[in-house]
């Protein structure tokens, strides 16, 4: 129990230890400009973090090496970065509850105001903005006579026949259909037209195409990419026995098992963020194979000496969260999840000799009755990537395969892995 609490602590510590260093140390500084206020441009490095939520300021430098400027909304209307476009906005937001229990069962539009970025997702004649909250909500914009209007968007609940029923007040597609008036060829679009990035960033690319309007600006959406490729190392197993009885099996002194492993892996990389964190998944091969004696003495008359037999094959079902931190030209990562082990074959065999007077007994057949087929477990890993190839330590804390009550049975592995991606 020390050792699994152990391991869980140095995995989270490595990963806070990444998000820390991440959110404070980095810097990435991309050309870009700033227009002040006073509608000066400066032109310069931003530094760019690939903001999964809008920026309430930035730093900038005119060059590199000098010591950064920050920029807020209160200086400055607009910067451009990489492919990205941000403009300052004072705008309305909808604040109603969105967590599906907090719900209310109105339909009203509740607003309040706030001032951020707004990234500009299309630019023209008629022009789409975004805003996510940093509470994790998404709004949208279009350029207005007096400003950015808001995209007005709700759910809330209505019971039908005593049953709630989420509803969706679509607010949004009235104002589209106004704003996008002078293109019937869209109006299809607009009843099926969702409160999303893609689905309003496409309603804005048909109506360029059917209008022939000039575009100036359009924001690619991220779709994030996946990654696969082969892992191949080796694994490091012991077992532990923790039961009032089953003596032969507490104090067994079972060896360690090291035998390879290998598999494949689809790594998702989610989009924002630098492509920094991923859902990492892995279809593995795993196996081991200990043994343990012991013996029992009660006199000269009566003992009894005991062999046990323990192993199994194993395909795995792996599922990680992984965030990645850059060093130099290689990427520093931490990651941790479940995993589902399918035994293809198991080794469960005991072989007792027993003697008690002149009578002696032998006895075999399995070690724990009735052995779970499925075994589950948590893991966390820290390692190496590089472009092609990546390293990893990683220890897995396994339920075993007894279910017996009475007996808990552990699993400890440690994998050195070697990845490679195509």
């Amino acid at each position: 129990m020390k050792e699994t609490i152990s391991f869980r602590k140095i995995g989270l510590l490595v990963l806070s230890l990444l998000i820390f260093q991440s959110s404070f140390s980095q810097e990435n500084f991309l050309p870009g400009y700033v227009i002040k206020n006073n509608s000066d441009t400066l032109s310069g490095y931003i530094d760019y973090r690939d903001w999964e939520k809008n920026p309430d300021k930035i730093n900038f430098v005119s060059q590199l090496g000098k010591s950064p400027n920050v920029f807020t909304f209160n200086e400055i209307s607009e910067f451009k970065v990489g492919d990205e476009i941000y403009v300052r906005g004072i705008v309305d937001i909808e604040v109603s509850p969105i967590q599906v229990e907090y719900l209310t069962d109105s339909p009203q539009i509740q607003l309040g105001r706030d001032t951020t970025f707004l990234q500009t997702l299309v630019k023209g004649p008629k022009s789409l903005y975004y805003y996510r909250h940093p509470l994790g909500r998404d709004y949208f914009y279009i350029k207005g006579e007096s400003g950015y209007d808001l995209l007005l968007y709700k759910k809330y609940v209505k019971k039908n026949d005593g049953s709630p029923k989420i509803i969706e007040s679509k607010k949004y597609a009235g104002q589209l259909t106004l704003y996008l008036n002078d293109c019937e060829a869209i109006q299809d679009k607009l009843t099926r037209v969702s409160y999303k990035k893609k689905s309003l960033s496409d309603l804005f690319e048909s109506y360029y195409k059917c209008t022939g309007s000039e575009l100036t600006f359009e924001k690619e959406i991220d779709k994030g990419h996946a990654e696969i490729g082969l892992l191949a190392g080796a694994s490091y197993t012991t077992v532990k026995f923790t039961s009032a009885g089953f003596p032969h099996l507490v104090n067994g002194g079972f060896n360690t098992s090291v035998n390879p492993t290998f598999g494949l892996f689809l790594d998702l990389i989610l989009p924002r963020n630098q492509g920094k964190l991923s859902i990492y998944n892995e279809l593995q091969y795993a196996s081991y194979e200990v043994s343990g004696e012991y013996e029992s003495i009660v006199d000269e008359n009566e003992s009894s000496s005991t062999t046990t037999d323990i192993g199994a094959s194993y395909i795995r079902i792996n599922n990680l969260i992984r965030y990645k931190y850059p060093v130099g030209k290689l990427f520093l990562f931490a990651n941790g999840g479940i995993s589902n082990g399918f035994a293809v074959s198991q080794k469960n065999y005991i072989r007792r000799e027993s003697i008690f007077y002149s009578d002696e007994k032998l006895f075999e057949g399995e070690a724990i009755e009735d052995p779970r087929k499925i075994e589950t477990g948590f893991i966390v890993g820290t390692g190496l990537k590089g472009e092609k190839l990546s390293f990893e330590l990683r220890y897995e804390n396994g339920n075993g395969f007894s279910r017996i009550i009475s007996l808990s049975h552990v699993d400890n592995r440690y994998f050195f892995l070697i990845g490679y991606r195509f």
